[in-house]
């Protein structure tokens, strides 16, 4: 029978240890449960934190003569070409170097020629796959050798010497990209030091890395597009020097007009 009356009989010892035992866990849990919340509030202070930290909320600089109607393109050659190839690359892509490898003599010369432009996309995806910061700090440092009108011969010389593997971010020491633009004539100046140390065109390089991140056609680098295809998805031609060259040429040869079976001869 339930009774609402106090008991006023003394407690047995055992009785004294379970209710001591049951007031220590309660104790416990109380302090485990703030414990905990005092934890989480921390951990979440220092993701806010560090995301503010990972923002940069500066201003958009584009390098000097940046095309495109965003403004994120590089592009090397003459504007009017007749042959324009659209180059998807990051710096710590391996296929990348392969690729300027195997095609930059032949680039150049097409483009020496008058015959092929070259619009680059600056991309810097693999620091998210192999965390570092090399995709980004080298597109920055090709934004700035943009800057002093030496893209072409810094780009070059980056992919001559690109990290050893896709997980290893060689770029993602400064002082390497620095000590590269020695090696072009003109280009390690003070300005460009402080561009690469700056960061000075990060936002812009952010800024084309979600345009990629919205598109749906390039799903990878390098990437190659000619005409709307690109040359190295293509299942009957590898793409070769000897390749590149055949399809540029193609653009920058006039078609024959069609002969005049019959016409008379033109009369002097």
């Amino acid at each position: 029978m339930s009774t609402r009356t106090a008991r006023t009989s003394p407690l047995t010892a055992r009785e004294r240890r379970d209710a001591a035992l049951k007031t220590r866990r309660r104790r416990h849990g109380i302090l485990t449960v703030g414990v905990l919340a005092v934890v989480a509030f921390m951990i979440t202070v220092a993701i806010v934190v560090q995301s503010k930290r990972a923002a940069d909320e500066r201003p958009l600089v584009a390098p000097a003569g940046a095309t495109g109607e965003e403004k994120l393109l590089v592009t090397v050659g003459r504007a009017d070409a007749p042959a324009v190839l659209t180059v998807y690359e990051d710096p710590r892509c391996p296929g990348c170097a392969h690729i300027e490898r195997l095609l930059h003599d032949t680039i150049n010369r097409l483009q020496d020629e008058g015959k092929l432009r070259v619009d680059y996309h600056l991309l810097s995806f693999v620091d998210r796959i192999a965390p570092g910061r090399g995709s980004k700090y080298a597109a920055n440092a090709l934004a700035a050798a943009q800057d002093a009108g030496k893209f072409r011969e810094y780009h070059d010389v980056l992919y001559a010497h690109p990290p050893k593997a896709e997980n290893v971010d060689t770029y993602g020491d400064k002082k390497v990209l620095l000590d590269l633009a020695r090696k072009v004539p003109g280009l390690s100046t003070a300005s460009f030091t402080a561009a690469v140390k700056d960061g000075t065109h990060d936002t812009w390089i952010a800024a084309i890395q979600k345009a990629f991140d919205r598109q749906t056609l390039i799903q990878g680098t390098p990437a190659l597009v000619f005409k709307g295809r690109d040359l190295l998805k293509d299942p009957e031609h590898a793409l070769t020097p000897e390749r590149l060259t055949e399809l540029v040429d193609n653009e920058a040869t006039p078609p024959q007009a069609p002969s005049r079976a019959g016409a008379a001869p033109d009369e002097g």
